[in-house]
């Protein structure tokens, strides 16, 4: 066989194998996807950017002391690192599914405005998630190419742009690219969102509802300033996709023990194209609320397994707040999510939520006094689990110095007084960090601990659905 024709078969299987593996490819990009499946040394930068609707951070001290910090001190920063490794995005299994059974790409939609082109393309929306890519292009994107310097231009392409979804209410990631494709330069931004699903679903309601996609410029004088918006219209067929599985009337779909979970029941199932959200009811002992569930699926007669979507966007167990006239005394609920989803299947018959492990946590608050004055260090108990370790505390020039060792993490809030931390200090030697509270000086202060007690424990879970 010749190399040319060698070549050609490779060149075929590879497009072939694309097709499969990515269904949410760009078509006039798939040849780029060759390209950089054929040149696996050449690398690209990309950034992953991530944000949540509405997210304040409480002003008390959170202890997490990391060793020497390394640029996101104390978790108080949500920032990621980009890598410097350029990955195709792969829709997951959850879209893919709904793609191999016909549900709906949204058609493309362009905007031209102020030296910018912005498209979307793949779009794919359900009532709790949306996928989608968008390409910004434009003589504004190639002056930015032409700028020399790296920095200035790599801050220029991902320093300020960010997606949201108009007034509904979410949560997920986009990650970025900047990609010379035919001679155009693009910013390539694809985006997996959670979507708030009541809001969506009064959206959705509506006589001919239309999505907003806003561009929001972040550098702009004006904070979330929208510089541009590109509507996407929903079809018949997305706005009723949902269908509810309840547990057979001859299942009691319910896991009673005598451990820290004392019940578990599954009130419900609701399947959308892209993914499953299970309700759960839980009891727990002792102010106990679950905080996990491991190697948690369903599972049916088949021995067909449908994961937990367990990642950044989509927690492992969530708890439903808020008032529900249908919730029993004493009991939470909470909801997981599963794929693919048996949105386009028949429910199988002995369906089974199966799990071999249980996390719960609960909120403990307590005072002590601390005595300016005596000896140091101590040693002071929080909840079953943990200490409070303190080297020294001193007053100086209006301030009050709590020292603790630069060891953890210890997730404990501490405020003094009522106030919360205006400042730490890391010693030279990195040894210790000094807490720094803004109090007048007197001989003894009230100090209010809280966090979060964990327990953990093994439980063979097995839940019946359908018979």
């Amino acid at each position: 066989m010749s190399d040319d024709r060698m070549w050609r078969e490779w060149s075929q299987s590879a497009k072939q194998s694309v097709r499969e593996k990515y269904p949410f490819h760009l078509e006039k990009f798939e040849q780029e996807v060759l390209t950089k499946i054929q040149r696996e040394k050449r690398r690209r930068r990309w950034q992953v950017t991530s944000w949540a609707a509405g997210v304040a951070v409480a002003a008390t001290l959170f202890f997490q002391i990391a060793q020497p910090f390394d640029g996101s001190l104390w978790g108080l920063t949500g920032a990621e690192r980009g890598q410097e490794v350029f990955e195709w995005i792969t829709a997951d299994e959850g879209f893919t599914h709904a793609l191999k059974n016909g549900y709906p790409i949204l058609p493309e939609v362009k905007l031209e405005k102020d030296g910018f082109v912005y498209q979307i393309r793949d779009a794919m929306v359900d009532h709790r998630r949306i996928t989608f890519t968008l390409l910004i292009s434009g003589e504004k994107i190639e002056e930015i190419a032409r700028i020399p310097d790296e920095s200035k231009r790599s801050d220029m392409i991902y320093g300020g742009l960010r997606v949201e979804l108009g007034k509904l209410s979410e949560r997920g990631h986009a990650q970025e690219d900047f990609q010379l494709i035919d001679g155009v330069h693009y910013l390539i931004i694809t985006s997996n969102y959670r979507i708030d699903e009541k809001k969506m679903r009064e959206f959705m309601n509506q006589t001919k509802p239309v999505l907003p996609v806003q561009i929001v410029d972040m550098r702009k004088k004006e904070a979330h300033e929208v510089v541009a918006e590109l509507l996407l219209p929903l079809p018949r067929s997305v706005t009723v996709a949902e269908k509810v599985i309840e547990p057979d009337a001859e299942v009691e779909a319910v896991l009673e023990t005598d451990s820290l979970l004392t019940r578990l029941k599954v009130n419900q199932i609701v399947a959308s194209p892209t993914v499953m959200e299970a309700e759960l009811e839980a009891a727990l002992q002792d102010g106990f609320e679950l905080y996990r569930l491991e190697n948690v699926k369903l599972v049916d007669g088949k021995g067909k397994e449908y994961p937990v979507i367990d990642d950044r966007i989509n927690k492992n167990l969530e708890r439903v707040r808020g008032g529900d006239a249908t919730r029993v005394q004493g009991t939470d609920k909470y909801t997981m999510q599963f794929f693919p989803s048996l949105f386009f299947e028949e429910v199988p018959e002995k369906l089974e939520l199966q799990f071999d492990e249980v996390s719960a946590n609960k909120s403990i608050r307590e005072n002590i006094v601390l005595d300016l004055n005596a000896n140091y260090p101590q040693s002071i108990p929080f909840g079953k689990k943990k200490k409070l370790n303190i080297e020294k505390v001193y007053y100086d020039k209006g301030k009050l110095f709590i020292v603790i060792p630069n060891k953890g993490p210890e997730a404990i809030n501490l405020r003094v007084e009522g106030q919360s931390y205006k400042d730490f200090i890391v010693a030279q030697d990195q040894e210790t960090v000094s807490i720094v509270f803004e109090v007048p000086k007197q001989e003894t202060y009230k100090v209010e601990m809280s966090g979060l007690e964990f327990e953990r424990f093994l439980l063979d879970g097995v839940i019946p659905i359908t018979k």
